[in-house]
């Protein structure tokens, strides 16, 4: 069998190839030595592969690793692999990872570069959720996120020009938390909050992918990513918040394991 480790700062993602299946798994990153016990009891026989920032930690703690690459050279082999399983192919694309924080690149049949990142990500979502509401279950401020309204919470252009013609959608936020002032704070759920922290990480990251789909003359933005995984808000914000721009957002399923099965590759 053949093991695929993604190590990050937040998560490890693992992923074990056996007989052309896939099996994934993701831990904590405070788990890391438990994992670390783990393949040097039990996967003695195996071959590890590892990408990530904390790769070079399990290697010299691992008592047998087959290869170690680079975080960005094997989410790009991951992702490549991905988008070929999903029938999705693009020439000229930008691709964003949104774990922790944001890391954004431009790739073509060449190969991928990156040209820059931003703090803004799922280390965002659950920083100001824990701040807000004080939840700290990623599932359980997903989940409420749901039902909540961040009509309330954010300053959408409907609100600056109170019931007259609007020159853009309505619904655009024009400022991220800036219609809390105007109203009762005590009336906000934390269904509401958390929904409005969701939207502020969406469209942050994904106008930072459309400036750069722009100047990379693409209109195809690619998303991967762990901050990605069930969450169906924000999904929905990045569709719709790229659509109004013009741009076309693939959203990649195991996207967040493209670093763990680049590994391998």
């Amino acid at each position: 069998m053949k093991i695929g480790i993604d190590a990050g700062g937040t998560l490890l993602k693992i992923v074990y190839l056996k007989n052309g299946e896939r099996r994934f798994e993701k831990r904590s990153s405070s788990e890391i030595d438990i994992l670390i016990d783990e393949l040097n009891t039990h996967h003695t026989e195996d071959e590890i592969y590892l990408t990530g920032g904390k790769a070079e930690y399990m290697d010299e703690k691992l008592n047998c690793t087959y290869g170690m690459s680079v975080e960005f050279d094997a989410t790009f082999r991951g992702l490549t692999a991905l988008m070929k399983e999903q029938e999705l192919s693009i020439g000229r694309f930008v691709y964003l990872n949104v774990g922790t924080g944001t890391s954004f690149h431009q790739a073509d049949e060449d190969g991928q570069t990156r040209v820059g990142g931003s703090g803004v990500g799922g280390g965002t979502l659950m920083g100001l959720s824990k701040l807000l509401t004080d939840m700290d279950s990623y599932d359980e401020i997903i989940k409420l996120a749901e039902k909540g309204n961040r009509d309330e919470v954010d300053l959408q252009v409907h609100h600056i020009y109170a019931g007259r013609p609007t020159p853009i959608p309505g619904d655009l936020t024009a400022s991220n938390f800036g219609n809390v002032l105007s109203g009762n704070i005590h009336n906000l759920s934390n269904a509401d909050k958390l929904q409005a922290v969701i939207g502020l990480v969406a469209e942050t990251v994904t106008a930072i992918g459309i400036s750069l789909a722009d100047g990379f003359d693409t209109k195809e933005i690619v998303f991967i990513g762990s901050t990605l995984l069930n969450n169906d808000v924000m999904r929905e914000i990045i569709e719709r918040y790229a659509g109004l721009k013009g741009a076309n957002a693939h959203i990649i399923e195991n996207g967040e394991y493209s670093g763990a099965i680049g590994a391998v590759l």
